[in-house]
């Protein structure tokens, strides 16, 4: 069991996260809940009793908590809760403390249903990073796509060429899109046409469905509420999705990987396996099959039926890079930089 001083810390530290990237009522919400959460409710002694590792790379207990209240406030079932989360003021540090606890109290066993599950923020911002990447991949195959998943969450990156995109002077992806995507871009600028996607496919251990109103709802209640430009993004991404949403199988991702991605590959595709912000939540052994699967598949893979590993993810204490790992040829490189959010981005 996680002491109680751990818990609270993990909160502590989340909060400073989310001022550093632009939420200033999620910090104060976490700083609130790190001073003044009790037991008096079976859902603060279950946060504050956790038996996993609470922070960001473990169970991310403080943003489970935070998506819980944030559902809570856009239902509009707790008035006072609704009143005090953005568009309204930024509440002083006593009133929002106040006001929160009071809706635990009356949300009890609603916030206990929500603290079973991991968040699942379905970034729709990390396409920025990703969507360049299989420009790249098919500028140096020359051949169309085959995109594989895992930890994909509803697959709104599953379908990155429905987007709209800047990169600096260049423009790529679906003109007229209502997802653009502008991150501020630095370095060169990535090469290549836009890339034919001809399949795609997901998994996760937790399938959100797009066409479902309570998941979609959900995803959006992960979203930091101050950040409107991206509580906007991710419901149009939801409304592009809906219209032929992705294949998304429930699924624990090392049996996953070694299922769909075989040794023997049909020629005249490349097929790309991809994630983002998801690695670092599975377990060692997991981690370790996905590798090997890939690995071996790649020693069999033929420039007429390649294989990409194009992953984005955390890189040591660099923060996230986007990373591809090619075969025939086994090369490896990290492409571009950004912050977990891709507001910036360079490429290398």
């Amino acid at each position: 069991m996680t002491s109680e001083s751990i818990i609270r810390q993990s909160f502590a530290v989340q909060a400073n996260v989310c001022e550093k990237l632009g939420s200033p009522f999620t910090a104060r919400l976490l700083e609130a809940l790190e001073a003044n959460l009790d037991h008096s409710t079976r859902s603060g002694h279950r946060v504050l009793t956790w038996q996993g590792p609470p922070d960001a790379l473990g169970d991310a207990l403080a943003l489970r908590l935070a998506g819980a209240l944030h559902g809570l406030a856009r239902r509009g079932e707790h008035p006072h809760l609704t009143r005090i989360y953005p568009p309204n003021p930024l509440p002083d540090r006593a009133t929002l403390a106040q006001v929160v606890l009071e809706a635990i109290a009356a949300a009890d066993a609603d916030i206990m249903r929500w603290l079973d599950h991991p968040p699942q923020t379905n970034e729709v911002a990390r396409s920025a990073i990703l969507y360049p990447g299989l420009m790249q991949i098919a500028a140096e195959t020359g051949l169309p796509l085959g995109l594989f998943e895992i930890g994909c969450s509803a697959g709104l990156n599953l379908v990155p060429d429905r987007y709209m995109y800047r990169f600096a002077e260049v423009q790529a992806g679906q003109g007229g899109s209502p997802v653009v995507l502008e991150p501020d871009w630095s370095g060169a600028v990535p090469g290549g046409a836009d890339p034919e996607i001809v399949s795609r496919r997901g998994c996760d251990r937790n399938v959100l469905d797009v066409t479902d109103a309570g998941h979609a709802d959900r995803i959006i209640s992960y979203v930091w509420p101050d950040q409107t430009d991206r509580m906007q993004r991710v419901a149009a991404a939801l409304e592009l999705a809906r219209v032929d949403p992705p294949h998304i199988d429930q699924a624990d991702a090392g049996d996953w990987i070694e299922t769909v991605i075989s040794d023997d590959a049909a020629p005249g595709i490349a097929r790309v396996v991809l994630h983002s912000i998801a690695f670092q939540y599975f377990p060692e052994t997991v981690q370790h099959r996905i590798t090997s699967r890939m690995e071996a598949a790649g020693a069999k893979a033929t420039s007429e039926a390649p294989l990409a590993w194009l992953s984005f993810e955390q890189f040591g204490t660099e923060g996230p890079r986007l990373v591809l790992r090619l075969w025939p040829g086994n090369t490896s490189r990290v492409l571009a930089s950004a912050d977990a959010h891709c507001r910036s981005i360079h490429w290398y």
